[in-house]
């Protein structure tokens, strides 16, 4: 990936997490008895976004120039449509799961966190990864479930449950 790409997707990196991080607070990051609160995780996720989008930049920046040769240091000539394909099939992917994020973080608040959740895990498997129609479905409502059980029966934590909220008595 050319420079410019990497310094791109940090940037957006260093946006999610900032945009993770800030609206998380509105959930509470720390609670009463400095018990994790709704906002914990988005906090400490955003927060790890930044760092990561800070590393590549700063990786980026180190390295300055984009060589095209292989491990033995030889040069390889220049791209060809096989590379160039395949790195834009991957900035295609990575764009796609920037945008299934935004969606997710827009609709938590009406959908609520564990049907969002579930729904992005679902599309990234089936539309980004190709997975099986059931396979994908099983899978994020598995995750879903898992998320629910940890969250909100085992460690007492109430997750924003929007729509759903009257379903499950919250």
């Amino acid at each position: 990936m050319k420079p410019r790409g990497d310094y791109v997707g940090a940037l957006i990196l260093v946006a999610i997490g900032a945009a993770f991080s800030t609206l998380s607070i509105d959930y509470c990051v720390l609670g009463e008895e400095a018990r994790i609160s709704p906002g914990f995780v988005p906090f400490i996720a955003g927060l790890l976004l930044v760092a990561f989008g800070a590393m590549i930049g700063w990786e980026t920046w180190k390295s300055r120039v984009h060589v095209t040769t292989n491990p033995t240091g030889e040069d390889t000539g220049p791209e060809t449509e096989t590379d160039k394909q395949a790195r834009h099939n991957t900035t295609k992917s990575v764009a796609l799961i920037f945008g299934l994020l935004l969606i997710a973080v827009i609709l938590s608040p009406i959908l609520g966190f564990l049907l969002t959740f579930s729904i992005l895990v679902f599309a990234i498997l089936a539309v980004v990864e190709r997975e099986h129609f059931w396979f994908s479905l099983v899978i994020s409502l598995s995750i879903g479930l898992l998320a629910w059980l940890i969250f909100y029966q085992l460690m007492g934590i109430r997750l924003p449950l929007g729509i759903i909220a009257p379903l499950i008595g919250g």
